[in-house]
């Protein structure tokens, strides 16, 4: 007599759906890094990393880019004061560079103190 059983059918049934769960697992993960990747891909990326009030009119706004070096970007910047009001607005091209990324301070005039200013967006100039 043999001694080997027959596997069951609950436990082939267990298995199946452990291989088709971990497949799925697999493909949502590898389609949540494709749309990651292409969200992000060729787009600008800036970081705002300071600013210094320069008097009553004049704010300087520093930002780092990470873009394609080769193309201009627009950036937007605004200043706001105490009471988290605008007080500047204003745009800035910067010009194609040979490194990403790359370092800017751009001044701002303001139409009273500002106590903050930053990078609101920055688009490639060629889509404006």
């Amino acid at each position: 007599m043999s001694t080997t059983s027959p596997t069951s059918p609950t436990r082939t049934s267990n298995r199946t759906w452990w291989i088709v769960g971990t497949i799925g697992v697999a493909a949502m993960t590898a389609l949540a890094i494709w749309f990651g990747i292409a969200a992000t891909s060729g787009k600008v990326h800036w970081v705002n990393t300071g600013f210094d009030v320069i008097s009553d009119e004049q704010i300087d706004i520093r930002f780092d880019l990470r873009r394609d070096s080769s193309q201009a970007v627009v950036c937007d910047l605004h200043a706001l004061d105490e009471h988290h009001g605008r007080v500047g607005t204003g745009q800035v091209t910067v010009p194609p560079t040979d490194e990403s990324p790359s370092r800017h301070i751009e001044p701002l005039r303001t139409a009273s103190r500002a106590v903050s200013g930053y990078v609101d967006t920055c688009t490639y100039a060629d889509t404006n």
